[in-house]
């Protein structure tokens, strides 16, 4: 996804609508980088926050010509590690948390559980990996890029992630 600099340069000077227009577009993959870090939907939720003002307050230092998402997201990224490094977090699920920015419509308690508890099966890289590329539809070369780590190691690890799921629901051949 590329966020046309015109847009930037508006945010620059604090236009609401083209703030509007960046969240609008990168609020899923924003999500899905904290949420493979934090687990927690709501803590999440907090972060996400935190991340788009210091987006904000930084807007200034972004580098004319670069993939701005792919800055957000290590935005996203390192503020999630220094949180939850700060905090030393053991961070547990609670399937009665509530959350519908990731998905299209607003989840049944069931489908929540269902969904928490596969990405808890999954370690972080392979959580970010697999909300990258099944939330926010990234191609694995994107996430390589995003991750600066090389293409096959991003598919290795997607493959295995998958491989992973597909045992819980009892399926090999199935694809999730």
């Amino acid at each position: 996804m590329i966020i046309e600099q015109t847009y930037i340069d508006r945010i620059k000077n604090k236009d609401e609508e083209a703030f509007e227009y960046i969240y609008t577009k990168t609020k899923n993959a924003v999500y899905s980088v904290i949420f493979a870090i934090m687990k927690s939907h709501v803590i999440s939720e907090d972060i996400m926050q935190e991340v788009y003002m210091k987006m904000l307050a930084s807007i200034h230092q972004y580098q004319e010509n670069t993939n701005f998402l792919n800055w957000l997201l290590q935005i996203a990224h390192h503020h999630s590690i220094d949180y939850y490094r700060k905090h030393k977090l053991t961070v547990s699920l609670n399937s009665e948390e509530n959350h519908h920015t990731i998905f299209s419509k607003e989840p049944r308690p069931d489908e929540l559980d269902s969904f928490t508890q596969m990405m808890d099966l999954l370690n972080e890289d392979e959580r970010l990996i697999v909300l990258l590329k099944v939330v926010e539809e990234m191609r694995h070369r994107e996430i390589a890029k995003l991750l600066d780590k090389p293409l096959g190691t991003v598919l290795w690890i997607y493959q295995n992630a998958m491989r992973k799921l597909r045992r819980v629901r009892g399926n090999d051949d199935e694809e999730i």
